[in-house]
């Protein structure tokens, strides 16, 4: 008998996983609510179903009619919440991908210190000019890439210090360096030359989706991992 406890007590704990079907029908229905939900409510609050009539009259075809609500809905709230969806959804699969090599199911892109990296870029392109037409040539997407992939690298090198890789040593490494990345980033906002800089890195740093358009979220998704094809819509191997 005490064996048997014993057993019990050391064997892992069963994880049963959620159906697949049910989960997705859930989530899909959380999205739709959520995306209503941010389309109705604004400055002008729109009834849910008027904004289900606009979004079914535009995608038969069906001409716009007169009045500000097509206008609100479909050219200025539906083109921000698909966006703020699908940045969602990309920040969702890059948090599944750092979990997954540091091993922790808390991690995040903080973690390792990659969203330092990438605002320090940023704001050394508006900052000391290396932007578009500056002395690098890079935009802001550019210059933040370029910062985030060099920050990664060297948290990597980092953790390799030794022989050997261990997720314990990545995590360590890329919180000291995100730190370190952090305060410079900061130091570099206070050295700002004037307020529109402080104020351009500020409106960088905090996001905004007020310039979504559909132009803008076509292109988005067209570069995004969840596009046909991409990765984020294949299968696992061996599912």
């Amino acid at each position: 008998m005490t064996s048997l406890l014993e057993r019990r007590r050391s064997a892992p704990a069963e994880v049963r996983a959620l159906p697949i079907g049910p989960l997705a029908l859930a989530l899909g229905a959380a999205l739709l609510a959520a995306l209503t939900a941010a389309v109705a409510r604004g400055s002008t609050s729109i009834p849910p179903g008027e904004v289900w009539g606009v979004v079914g009259r535009r995608l038969s075809g069906e001409a716009p009619r007169p009045g500000t609500s097509d206008l609100i809905i479909w050219q200025l709230r539906l083109p921000r919440a698909l966006l703020a969806a699908l940045v969602g959804a990309g920040l969702g699969l890059i948090g599944t991908a750092v979990q997954a090599l540091v091993r922790n199911p808390l991690a995040d892109p903080y973690l390792l210190g990659v969203s330092s990296g990438a605002s320090l870029g940023a704001v050394s392109a508006i900052v000391l000019g290396l932007g578009a037409g500056g002395a690098l040539g890079l935009g802001l997407s550019g210059a933040a890439f370029a910062g985030a992939l060099a920050t990664f690298a060297l948290v990597w090198t980092v953790a390799r210090r030794g022989g050997g890789f261990a997720p314990l040593r990545l995590v360590l490494a890329g919180v000291a360096i995100g730190q370190f990345l952090s305060g410079f980033t900061s130091y570099l906002v206070l050295q700002a030359g004037d307020e529109q800089q402080t104020h351009s890195v500020l409106f960088w740093l905090m996001g905004s989706l007020s310039g979504a358009n559909w132009d803008l979220l076509a292109r988005a998704f067209a570069q995004s991992p969840y596009r046909p094809g991409g990765c984020g819509s294949r299968p696992a191997p061996g599912a």
